[in-house]
């Protein structure tokens, strides 16, 4: 289904894409019928069009196709143009026999089924040697479909083809065959009887027996090996059908097709899930998985969603489901990424989906549209189908869910307990020992002397992919001995204990991992690793060292933003170490993180010496007002967080230990808790605390902390001052971000902040900074000033270029200022401001200049100092005005680019040179109103990794830009990398197009027609698997 927007309506039609894109109409010549149609090439079926419908299609279609040229007998054998791509298929038939009935059509349905076909027609060879264009598709194809027609054997070019194949096929590399016997007998072939055997006697007058001989051998081989035996015209569709889908079958069970080592063992069960989909069956299904945890559910609906994708118009992946939903408007966030994913829209727009009654009517009314794959990945008891989704019956027939839980009941309630359940059980000997190798010694064996003790570890972790991938990540690289005593504590372990089993590598560890790992399975998942850090230091620990050891055992992974991650089987286990220290008295274990034992705890004033961590929250139920009292049984609590919950009364002398405090404050009757403990304190997260002012009784002893090195007051609306900061000079991270409601006149004292790493100063306005200018914080690291409105900035910045460790910059304002040199530490610049040294930012990765007070001057290629900027991958321009010096040189971009967005540089007639940007990714130029030349574009081969590519709302821009490459017809040229195309309001028309055989997503139109011809302006946006 795909949208069509015709003056200003969007109508939802089904969209069929011809070979060669074109909306363009011929103007009608004074004697021309008006009413005969363009001539357009034939559309071929869209992706996974069944065979049986496609036959219904007129039988003179492929007169209409581009004709084959022939060649003049007495010139040599034309060596025919291949793609760059590699093909999959290698279709060989003999024209005469098969072509307009059969073969063309089972070449198009491959194609359109994005499988890369090469159809041979012996018709266009000439000589007796296979031409060398001929000889490398087959040699790139993976499969090779012999149509096997009654004359298939007296074309000497078939015949030598046939034999390459089966002697390609005999060296066990991953070549098949997969024969068609039309209306032919496999026996007659295999023995070269009737109509054969009259070939066979015509070409042994012609040809050597050693020919003849190789030429038999082939069709005996191929005799023998199963395939499709065509009998009649009627079994052409079903035939179709069923080569196309053991086609498929075959390449999408190549692994590098899956990725990546975790995708191991994984093909039976993705068959399973697959066949239980009923992909070809109409209405809607949904398929649950069930399992316990780390068994690979998840990893097994990703691979599914990844090969199937491109099936369905839309598509969404949810991710964990069930802590989604534990959180803030939880069934809203579901919503809002689903709508997102499916309608391509911004989940973060104001009042999109603000309550889940509306949530619900837009996915029933607008997504339930359009032909859906959606993955709802682990899901449990709270889990309401149709109060998240509506109901799923009225999605368009054809769509398809899946659904992850450890949770049986759940699933099978879903659907109107129609929900097709699939139980993923352990995996088998072979692939379990080939997944523990892949931790174990980086490779699929055992290395030599570990045979048995690999065997037998792997026979006790049960086949479970987590357990097997976290315990070979701990024996990786160890001494034999401990492999054997890791052997003798498998097998202590009760039986089915998949948590025990996970425990093997937790005591493997030493005491301050223990603590670092339990500490974050309880409370710091999803949190950066800077807070806890700073807390774990304080008590002595190797922070560094010990999650370095957790992410090698596979124990914790660290995201791209430096946060904390970890497996649900993991998180679990932690959390099980902890609660077994007692299980009937959670006020005597180490930690406590279920708030409705905290708020127990917390209310019967309990409390031991083991607590150290403690989290409750209002929200979950009455904790009631909190006093000095209910802490004095919590001598050793290290941390403690609190959500919408009141404090009052005096805290003198109590929580001596106390190292991070989370206190949003909300709720206030006019009592304000004074004297919280500060002598040990490291962290205080007071973020978005609405009714934090400046009679708090707390700033006080803020200023006599000598240890305090993380103070967040960002969103805090309620304040008018800022309080004192501690005079020891140890904070480290101060964010004020968004504290707006700062009196005008009030002033920021920087003496005492001279160890600061960080400092975000965002969105508000202040009087003047004292004490110093930033050039004396020479620890900083990141700083923000974006939207910072302050008397003296400028006096302030002015030794900034002072600042060697200053990594991330972002600095934006409305009046145009010259900012001086820049550190030349930075890597990232987020900037308004016009920089004099800017290409002297040799680490500089990430550059973004916005605002139409801000100029870019780019230097001439011939400037040895742009070149230097070699480490630059992201480069973001808005609203910036770009030159060049001198404006009469060419200049370049640093070549190591891999991202580019150039968006409203209204000022900016052209660009430079794009040409040298091999490395790009992601290209977007976005109204640029003036812009009538992209240089380097008309050469899309050069960029062979870029994968998105964005050009709207540039109406000077011309459709030359895509000619795929300069001099050579675009139908010639294939692009691999691209995956999304976007061309919208650009003049001159979209030419004929290169051939994308990776695209998903393709958006075309409205287009500015050109000035000598008409032009259908149509908007076409749709998802597809590749274009040519």
């Amino acid at each position: 289904m795909g949208c069509i927007r015709i003056c200003g309506k969007v109508i939802l039609a089904p969209i069929v894409i011809p070979y060669k894109l074109c909306f363009r109409r011929k103007r009608p010549t004074p004697h021309s019928n008006n009413n005969i149609r363009p001539s357009l090439a034939p559309p071929p079926p869209p992706p996974f069009l069944s065979a049986s419908t496609y036959s219904n299609l007129n039988d003179n279609t492929s007169q209409q196709h581009q004709q084959a040229p022939s060649f003049d007998s007495q010139q040599p054998s034309p060596t025919l143009p291949l793609p760059t791509a590699d093909y999959e298929v290698f279709l060989s038939f003999r024209g005469p026999d098969t072509r307009h009935q059969f073969s063309e059509i089972l070449g198009l349905f491959l194609a359109k089924n994005k499988i890369r076909t090469f159809l041979d027609d012996n018709e266009l060879r000439q000589g007796d040697r296979i031409a060398p264009s001929l000889a490398k598709a087959i040699e790139q194809s993976k499969i090779y479909i012999p149509i096997l027609s009654l004359k298939y054997a007296e074309s000497k070019w078939c015949l030598n083809e046939l034999a390459e194949m089966v002697e390609r096929e005999k060296r066990n590399d991953g070549h098949i065959i997969l024969p068609i016997f039309y209306l032919v007998e496999p026996r007659d072939v295999g023995h070269q009887t009737g109509p054969y055997e009259v070939a066979f006697q015509q070409h042994a007058r012609k040809y050597d027996a050693k020919t003849i001989l190789s030429w038999k051998n082939a069709l005996q081989r191929v005799g023998k090996i199963k395939g499709w035996t065509v009998k009649s015209k009627d079994e052409h569709a079903t035939i179709i059908d069923r080569v196309s889908s053991v086609v498929w079958s075959h390449i999408n069970r190549s692994e590098d097709l899956l990725g990546a080592d975790e995708f191991v063992g994984m093909d039976d069960h993705v068959e399973a899930v697959m066949e239980k989909l009923s992909l070809d069956s109409p209405g809607t299904i949904m398929v649950g998985l069930h399992g316990f945890g780390g068994i690979g559910k998840t990893t097994i609906a990703r691979v599914v969603y990844h090969k199937l994708a491109t099936r369905f118009e839309r598509r969404c992946f949810l991710e964990d489901v069930r802590t989604t939903q534990e959180g803030k408007d939880g069934i809203i966030s579901l919503q809002r990424k689903l709508i997102s994913n499916i309608m391509i829209t911004r989940d973060s727009d104001p009042g999109y989906v603000d309550d889940v009654h509306r949530g619900r009517k837009l996915i029933q009314d607008r997504v339930s549209q359009f032909k859906v794959l959606i993955i709802l990945d682990d899901v449990d008891e709270r889990f309401d189908f149709k109060e998240v989704l509506g109901d799923p019956r009225k999605f368009v027939s054809g769509s398809r869910f899946i659904v992850t839980s450890r949770n049986t009941k759940i699933l099978r309630s879903l659907n109107e307990n129609q929900c097709r359940l699939y139980e993923v059980r352990p995996m088998n000997r072979k692939l379990s020992l080939q997944l523990f190798c892949r931790s174990a010694f980086q490779g699929n064996a055992p290395l030599p002397g570990y045979e048995t003790l690999s065997q037998e570890i792997v026979q006790r972790t049960e086949g479970v992919p987590l357990v097997l991938k976290v315990v070979g990540s701990s024996l990786l690289r160890e001494e034999k001995s401990f492999w054997e005593d890791t052997l003798l504590r498998l097998g202590k372990i009760p039986h089915k204990e998949i948590i025990e089993r996970l425990k093997i590598s937790y005591e493997s560890l030493d005491y301050e991992a223990k603590q670092v790992f339990l500490d974050i399975a309880c409370f710091y998942i999803g949190r950066r690793k800077d807070f806890p850090s700073y807390m774990w230091s304080d008590l002595g620990f190797h922070p560094v060292t010990a999650i370095t050891i957790l992410t090698q055992r596979s124990l914790l992974k660290i995201g791209d933003d430096g946060d904390l991650q970890m497996h649900d089987q993991l998180r679990d286990m932690g959390r099980a170490i902890v609660r077994e220290e007692n299980i009937e008295q959670p006020w005597m274990r180490s930690r406590v993180w279920d708030k409705k034992e905290a708020t127990e705890l917390l209310q019967n004033m309990k409390g031991s010496n083991q607590v150290k961590a403690l989290v409750v929250d209002d929200a979950y139920d009455n904790v009631g007002k909190l006093k000095r009292q209910h802490f004095l049984n919590l001598p050793k609590l290290r941390y403690f967080e609190a959500q919408q919950v009141e404090f009052i009364g005096d805290f003198i002398n109590i929580l001596p230990n106390i190292r991070w405090l989370c206190l949003p404050l909300h709720k206030s009757e006019g009592h304000h808790p004074i004297n919280f403990p500060m002598e040990n304190l490291i962290i205080l997260d007071l973020n978005c605390s609405s009714n934090l002012q400046d009679d708090w009784g707390g700033w006080s002893q803020i200023k006599m902390a000598k240890k305090l090195k993380v103070m967040d007051l960002s969103d805090c609306p309620s304040l008018t001052k800022l309080p004192d900061f501690p005079e020891s000079g140890s904070l480290e991270w101060l964010d004020l971000s968004n504290v707006n409601g700062l009196d005008s006149g009030v002033e920021l004292d920087v003496g005492n902040l001279w160890n600061l790493k960080l400092l975000h100063l965002s969105n508000i306005k202040i009087g003047r900074i004292t004490g110093g200018t930033i050039g004396t914080m020479e620890s900083l690291q990141d700083l923000d000033l974006n939207d910072f409105e302050c008397d003296n900035l400028k006096e302030v910045l002015v030794d900034i270029e002072e600042l060697t460790s200053l990594e991330r910059l972002q600095i934006t304002r409305s009046e145009k200022v010259l900012l001086g040199k820049l550190p030349t530490s930075l890597k990232l610049l987020y900037t308004s401001y016009k920089v004099v040294n800017l290409w002297e930012l040799l680490e500089l990765e990430d550059l973004f200049v916005l605002d139409s007070n801000s100029e870019l001057e780019i230097p001439p290629a011939d400037e040895d100092s742009w070149w230097k900027v070699s480490k630059l991958k992201s480069m973001m321009l808005k609203k910036t005005k770009i030159e060049v010096v001198p404006t009469t040189s060419s200049c370049m971009l640093p070549s190591s680019l891999t991202s580019l967005l150039i968006w409203d540089c209204l000022e900016s007639v052209w660009l430079p040179t794009l040409e040298n940007l091999e490395n790009l990714i992601h290209l977007a130029i976005k109204e640029c109103s003036y812009l009538g030349e992209i240089q380097g574009l008309d050469n899309l081969l050069q960029f062979n990794k870029l994968e998105t590519l964005e050009l709207t709302s540039c109406p000077l821009l011309t459709s030359t830009f895509l000619r795929g490459s300069a001099g050579t017809a675009a139908g010639k040229i294939v692009i691999e990398s691209l995956r999304e195309l976007c061309i919208r309001k650009c003049g001159g028309g979209i030419p004929h197009l290169p051939s994308f055989p990776r695209l998903t997503t393709l958006e075309i139109g409205p287009l500015t027609p050109p000035d000598n011809d008409d032009q259908v302006n149509i908007y076409l946006y749709m998802n597809i698997q590749g274009y040519t």
